[in-house]
């Protein structure tokens, strides 16, 4: 058995890898024309939202320090250009002082929930796990190349942590954008990444993960958290499953028919070229009626009686 690759890289070296990860799944899933373009593109710029979600991730594992400027002072005088180049050269994070009070909230509830005797000592989880740690295997039934970077994989459990930031953190809400952002398939996918890895990986034992863990925060101004989890035995898990198994079945699929179309010969990277010809094809373009639940029809007629009423 050839276990996975466990290799030390930052983020923009992550990136480059050509393997497969989680997100990229997901686009396939939802479009695989989609998919191909991010693929093939990467000129996407970071939203503030995802720029703020990696200076929490930083902040809370301790992975780069973040920093901000004084209250009420901003980059127009020298002195503070000059100081927020010294910090960029440093590899280091800067956020706003709005920001960096909100993380710093959340960093201190996390800290004061783990000195509670009922609790366990969530800073001494982090503290002793493998945080950001870049895993590459291959998928046995595809052969395709797979990549993952669990936010940490504490020692000696069978769970593993993801940390996560929402205007919301009750079970309701979080249980919504398990759907909407597939954090389902993140964590069957994350939990297959470290299954790959050899038994003595990350002091925790041979044991498979049979859990992922969700640190939810709230992005509001008590910045009150909570923890959630998938088991291997919630009925997610099996959708999830085969979504994953879907969508890697689905990209072996266009390599064959990339390689047998001509878009493999110019292209050194076989998903690269399975992306081409996703790319090319997109949608079946044959018109199709439209058709609708009898859900959407009952809408419709009520929208209709209730113009008539």
């Amino acid at each position: 058995m050839a276990y996975a690759k466990i290799i030390d890289i930052d983020d923009p070296g992550y990136f480059r890898l050509k393997s497969i990860d989680q997100s990229q799944l997901k686009q396939f899933l939802k479009n695989p024309a989609d998919w191909a373009y991010h693929r093939l593109n990467d000129d996407h710029k970071p939203t503030d939202a995802m720029k703020f979600g990696t200076a929490f991730h930083a902040y809370l594992l301790g992975t780069s320090d973040v920093v901000s400027l004084p209250e009420g002072e901003s980059f127009r005088s020298k002195d503070n250009q000059k100081w927020r180049a010294d910090q960029l050269e440093a590899g280091n994070i800067i956020v706003s002082y709005n920001d960096m009070q909100l993380l710093k909230r959340m960093k201190e509830g996390i800290e004061q929930t783990s000195l509670m005797p009922e609790y366990p000592d969530y800073m001494e989880i982090i503290e002793q796990g493998t945080k950001e740690q870049c895993i590459e295997w291959k998928d046995r039934q595809t052969g395709l190349m797979l990549k993952a970077k669990p936010d940490l994989i504490p020692a000696g459990t069978d769970y593993l942590v993801d940390l996560k930031t929402a205007q919301k953190a009750d079970a309701e809400s979080f249980a919504k954008e398990v759907i909407n952002y597939g954090y389902h398939i993140q964590t069957v996918f994350y939990r297959a990444a470290v299954a790959a890895c050899k038994p003595d990986a990350f002091d925790r034992g041979p044991k498979a993960p049979s859990t992922m863990q969700f640190w939810v925060f709230e992005k509001t101004d008590a910045c009150d958290w909570q923890p959630f989890s998938i088991s291997d035995d919630n009925p997610i898990t099996n959708l999830a499953a085969t979504s994953i198994r879907q969508a890697l079945l689905g990209i072996a699929l266009m390599v064959k028919k990339a390689k047998e179309e001509g878009y493999a010969e110019n292209t050194p990277d076989p998903v690269d070229a399975a992306a081409k010809y996703a790319l090319r094809h997109g949608f079946n373009k044959k018109v199709k009626e439209v058709s609708f639940q009898n859900w959407q029809l009952l809408t419709a007629e009520n929208m209709l009686c209730d113009l008539a009423s």
